[in-house]
């Protein structure tokens, strides 16, 4: 390695090289001598909502980087130490073997209270050792800080369609304009996949060579540990993996708004899960997918998928101004509800054996694949919540144990939604009916039949009539009356 200068990248939830600014800045400067490292954090896997699935497609997703970045002359390492701890070893290491320390360490910005503290503590360890440090922003288009009210106040926005409104002038404006045109770089990164491209210029093994280095890679070991506990089939991860799916999309967007609400068919992006590891970034699919010129008003299909975008960066908004909501209400009179918390109604709920189909087929979709449609994602929820009179914040912390797409601000912002203690939520007075739901969004029971296969040959009325006998399909009764507990759940919120 002799004494040229290189940088360090501190991976996180930006788990691609393409349109990863904090990356290429540091590449820049360091002439290509750049490094990557991704340092498992203890309290992350220790957590009460740790999802064995979700991990598992967390290290497929590493492993794709990983291939990525060596193919083109890079590097990662993945440690099984705390950043805090890792980093000072690192520099240590390198006094001890007169080799120079990074230039500079460079990560995108992440913005959970956990991550921010964290961040924080590493900025401080960075000004100790005397190394600079860059930072940039990453899986947002715009940060929190920069949507504000244009009022006095300059506070934030709490209801979803000023934001919306707002966050779309920002879109028009140059400075927006100019964060999706930089984006345009991952198409051909895209198609160039196969070919030999070294530009990065330095791997960990010209820095470990000699003996002494504190870290092996970890990646390899947490997989065969955690792959003991995965029961679902996992999907392909990766920039390569995501971006093929964005073009999938693309040729079925203008229909997204006919199709978005029916579970049955292939009707929405199945973004999400790469959104949550960063594979892709937001601005990416704007760019990918020309959404960078739409309008508030407009009625299309585009449209309703950049306005659904916006509810991600809206609930990151929330979460950043209100870090506590992950823990509490948004809505500070809602937080102790009585609710009845019913242990065994839970289970029900969980196992998908609750007597009405519809929300018996979320909830084995999700068992069995790790996801579940959307429209069906707040079906449940509002079950749970509204008919079985549960907190939401169990369904909350299950639904993060099970999706491969879980992630902490729109989990929790959908979350308190339907349960109508959050921001700009669902009124408590509007309780999702579960039969009507799945006769208009699954009239013949297409979806349902699939996920709860002993009802496949039962007529189609059969699944959305609650008085229906489905006993000869061996089928429960409904765990609850529908109309008894949408009053109960009315009062509970009345007398608050």
């Amino acid at each position: 390695m002799q004494s040229e200068p290189w940088g360090l990248h501190w991976f996180r939830r930006d788990l691609r090289i393409a349109g990863n600014e904090a990356l290429r800045e540091n590449w820049k400067r360091n002439k290509a001598r750049t490094l990557g490292i991704f340092c498992f954090d203890s309290k992350f896997l220790s957590r009460d909502d740790f999802s064995h699935h979700r991990f598992a497609f967390f290290i497929k997703t590493l492993e794709a980087l990983k291939a990525d970045l060596q193919a083109r002359g890079g590097d990662l390492l993945v440690v099984d130490c705390l950043p805090h701890l890792a980093l000072p070893q690192i520099f240590q290491f390198c006094r001890n073997k007169k080799l120079p320390l990074p230039q500079l360490v460079s990560w995108g910005r992440d913005y959970e209270p956990f991550a921010r503290t964290r961040d924080e503590k590493i900025e401080a360890l960075l000004k100790k050792e005397g190394i600079e440090f860059f930072h940039q922003r990453d899986h947002l288009v715009f940060e929190s800080s920069e949507i504000q009210k244009p009022d006095p106040s300059g506070g934030y926005y709490q209801v979803y369609s000023p934001f919306a409104r707002q966050w779309l002038k920002l879109l028009a404006h140059p400075d927006g304009q100019a964060r999706i045109e930089s984006q345009k770089a991952a198409r051909p990164f895209f198609e160039s996949r196969n070919r030999d491209q070294h530009f990065f210029k330095l791997t960990w093994e010209d820095l470990t060579k000699t003996s002494g280095f504190p870290f092996a890679d970890a990646l390899a070991t947490f997989k065969e540990q955690n792959w003991r506990n995965v029961t679902i089939p996992i999907p392909e991860a990766g920039f390569f993996e995501a971006y093929g799916q964005v073009l999938k999309f693309k040729n079925t967007m203008h229909d997204y708004k006919s199709l978005r609400d029916i579970p049955s068919v292939e009707g929405t992006s199945r973004l999400s899960i790469y959104f949550k590891n960063g594979s892709l970034t937001t601005a990416q699919v704007i760019e990918a997918l020309g959404l960078k010129s739409q309008a508030w008003g407009q009625d299309s299909g585009p449209n309703q998928f950049l306005k659904e975008i916006i509810w991600r960066e809206f609930y990151y908004s929330i979460l950043f101004h209100r870090p506590e909501v992950e823990h509490k209400s948004f809505n500070p009179k809602y937080e102790n509800l009585n609710w009845e918390n019913d242990e065994k109604l839970f289970d029900r709920w969980k196992e998908g054996a609750t007597g009405f189909p519809i929300v018996d087929a979320g909830m084995r979709q999700l068992k069995e694949t790790g996801w579940m449609h959307n429209r069906v994602r707040m079906i449940v929820a509002s079950f749970l919540t509204k008919d079985l009179l549960i907190d939401w914040k169990l369904g909350e912390n299950h639904f993060m144990k099970e999706l491969l797409d879980g992630d902490m601000a729109p989990n929790n912002g959908g979350w308190q939604w339907a349960a109508s203690t959050g921001c700009d939520p669902q009124p408590y007075f509007r309780v999702f009916n579960p039969w009507l739901q799945g006769k208009k969004f699954d009239p013949d029971g297409k979806y349902i039949k699939t996920f709860v296969p002993e009802l496949k040959a039962a007529p189609a009325g059969i699944l959305h009539d609650p008085e229906a006998d489905r006993r000869p399909w061996k089928y429960p009764k409904p765990i609850v009356n529908h109309s008894l507990q949408r009053e109960k759940a009315i009062r509970l919120y009345k007398i608050i």
